[in-house]
């Protein structure tokens, strides 16, 4: 079933947000409940939709010689049946998976914003995405949820992506950034790979972004991983809203099936 566009899930209003927990229409919607988990977002270019005609308006993908094609891309998004425990509801909307254009205090810190904008430095040619819910562990209050969004770009592009991200991180500590007239405070931390693990990908970059102003619940985990011409991003939270960990059966299952889709295997 796919995500609602009414619902906006990470991507939308505090309205809708708080519809979920009251537990309003939305609320009730089969398929959904995880739903309610995740807090109202402020963080990214993805959480700063609004409410207006140009946010609903749906960002085309853009086509490029050399991207992955939309059937290939879309095919290749994780499903349900791909990673044990892991419950995956498609985006309805590319509105509800990225926000509009946002500007930062700090030009070193743009790359950063860029990862959750419809429109970043660097275009995506195609993307899709999810709510992709881990329930591996008993304890409810311990699931991991995830917006994910993948994409597929010209050639050497999405490598490009990931450098200037990385470089940003060295510097960037924090940045407010401006969206359909909105400014919020940020802070900004990179978290290194852990020792002796396995790569995710081609390459990878993981931080964590916090809007202080909400405390636990606006902290984020936002991991992207290349593979090839592509990338996988998440945004993840922790349902109890403590630190926030994305297992890595699920980049790693992303990451294959976009290797494939770029190979045509």
């Amino acid at each position: 079933m796919p995500i609602r566009v009414r619902s906006r899930l990470l991507t939308g209003s505090r309205e809708d947000a708080a519809d979920l927990r009251r537990g309003g229409g939305h609320a009730r919607t089969a398929g959904l409940a995880a739903a309610a988990l995740v807090p109202v977002l402020a963080l990214t270019a993805a959480c700063g939709g609004g409410g207006g005609d140009k946010a609903k308006k749906d960002p085309g993908p853009v086509r490029a010689s050399g991207a992955v094609s939309t059937a290939k891309l879309t095919s290749a998004l994780l499903t349900s049946k791909d990673v044990p425990h892991v419950q995956v509801l498609p985006a309805g909307s590319k509105t509800q998976l990225l926000g509009p254009a946002t500007t930062v205090d700090k030009a070193d810190c743009q790359p950063v914003a860029d990862q959750w904008s419809s429109q970043p430095k660097h275009p995506r040619q195609v993307y899709t995405g999810a709510m992709v819910t881990d329930t591996a562990d008993k304890d409810k209050k311990a699931k991991e949820i995830s917006l994910s969004v993948i994409a597929s770009y010209t050639p050497g592009t999405a490598k490009t992506v990931l450098d200037e991200l990385a470089t940003a991180l060295k510097t960037c500590h924090g940045f407010k950034a401006t969206r359909n007239g909105a400014v919020t405070s940020y802070t900004v931390q990179q978290v290194p790979s852990p020792a002796g693990r396995a790569p995710l990908g081609d390459q990878e970059v993981s931080y964590t972004i916090a809007d202080s102003a909400r405390g636990a619940a606006g902290v984020v985990l936002v991991t992207v991983v290349r593979s090839g011409d592509a990338t996988a991003a998440y945004e993840t939270v922790r349902a109890d809203h403590t630190a926030a960990t994305l297992r890595e059966a699920i980049p790693l299952k992303q990451a294959e099936k976009l290797k494939a889709a770029a190979t045509g295997n």
